[in-house]
């Protein structure tokens, strides 16, 4: 037992798309249809009270917000373009809360937009944090968290136990204090991941990013009020609203970008339009088949004031860090061939080795993600190092160049 707990405890993954290490032993898929199963009976449920709605201006309104959010979704992760999405109104107007499952199987109650009186923007914003949710894959990892916790309390619990009924009430008092010391210090963690990720899917959807603020300052006013269920599951920190406010002028820009866009206007010069048709598709309700294919290689990144260096062509290597650049070299020359340019490019910057290999790999990135301009900077700067014996990988007798 011990062993298969210290398999459990090593059962990592880095997320590609937010960038962190994430405990990982449910594959998604399989979180996925384990929420279509409770989601299923769920909306059964509230469909046999007649509570939920099917059509009308709130169920369009609902939709159309959602939709927009889905197609810069999937531009973050693809495979998510395959996902069941699917959102249900609730019709409980006493009821404040929306969620995501994993599998984008949403839902919002009419309490949320009722008693917050909320905008469209407002309404945006907090189906995109759920959305983050589920993009950032929150539900395997709290799922995972849980399986190693109930683990490790029954080692604990067979370790200390004296007999069966010992072991039944350690069991159950280690249980709480397991939940208490891996689960709540995550919280703070995904709820700032899916504020980021969240504010970022709404503006580049067109809506306003101070919503997020105002929504928030919202929901603390409903802070008393025991049906105000959201703010249970979702507790918010002293530093999110800082980190929204924060966030509002580049968040802003991507905005606009929307609009113009939406407007039939070109992109700005110098940033690649990743909008395609795919903000104009019904995720909701067209058939799968009908879906627009969102292409692996040229999945986004979540802004950073370090990634628009990138996308500029900007971005300067520092670092002298030849052990840990040949640790990384198999995995770096994988995410090349498979034309995974986020995530070269991510892994690239977060190495900060000044190569030429480096360079080069931040060019490859850039051209393959349509940032012709930088991806040309990158590969000139690739040749200049490359005339130099110390930052030339070949002349540097690295293991493959």
């Amino acid at each position: 037992m011990a062993a298969g707990a210290l398999a459990l405890l090593t059962g990592c993954a880095t997320n590609t798309m937010t960038g962190r290490t994430q405990m990982s032993l449910i594959s998604d898929e399989a979180v996925s249809k384990q929420s279509l199963s409770y989601y299923s009976a769920m909306v059964g449920d509230y469909r046999k009270k007649e509570k939920v709605i099917d059509a009308g201006p709130v169920k369009e309104r609902v939709e159309r917000i959602t939709n927009r959010l889905i197609a810069q979704a999937v531009l973050y992760r693809p495979a998510a373009a395959q996902w069941d999405w699917r959102v249900t109104v609730i019709d409980d107007p006493e009821t404040v809360n929306a969620f995501c499952m994993p599998g984008g199987l949403m839902g919002i109650y009419t309490g949320f937009m009722e008693k917050l009186n909320a905008s469209d923007d407002e309404i945006a914003q907090v189906m995109g944090h759920e959305i983050g949710h589920a993009l950032a894959g929150h539900g395997a990892e709290k799922m995972s968290l849980q399986l190693t916790s109930n683990l490790v309390v029954m080692v604990l619990s067979a370790a200390t136990a004296q007999n069966a009924r010992d072991m039944q009430g350690t069991h159950a008092a280690l249980s709480v204090g397991a939940l208490a010391f891996v689960n709540r210090p995550n919280d703070r963690l995904t709820e700032h991941e899916a504020d980021r990720i969240g504010i970022e899917l709404a503006a580049r959807a067109g809506y306003d990013p101070a919503a997020a603020v105002t929504l928030w300052d919202k929901m603390g006013k409903l802070s008393g009020n025991q049906r105000a269920h959201f703010l249970s599951t979702h507790p918010s920190s002293e530093q999110r609203a800082q980190t929204l406010n924060d966030m509002q002028e580049p968040m802003r820009k991507f905005q606009t970008r929307a609009l113009e866009a939406q407007a039939g206007q070109a992109p700005r010069q110098g940033h690649a339009n990743h909008h395609g048709h795919g903000h104009e598709h019904d995720w909701l309700n067209a058939p799968k088949a009908s879906r627009p294919v969102i292409d692996e290689s040229k999945a986004i990144a979540l802004y950073s004031p370090r990634w628009e260096d990138f996308e500029m062509g900007r971005i300067e290597l520092k670092g002298s860090n030849t052990p840990g650049f040949v640790m990384k070299q198999r995995a770096l020359k994988e995410m090349h061939d498979q034309a995974r340019w986020r995530d070269l490019a991510s892994t690239v910057m977060d190495l900060d080795h000044r190569l030429d290999l480096s360079y080069h790999y931040l060019g490859v990135a850039a051209k393959g993600m349509g940032f012709e301009g930088a991806g040309r900077r990158y590969l000139e700067r690739a040749r200049q190092l490359g005339e130099d014996k110390t930052t030339s990988c070949v002349k540097s007798f690295m293991i493959s160049c």
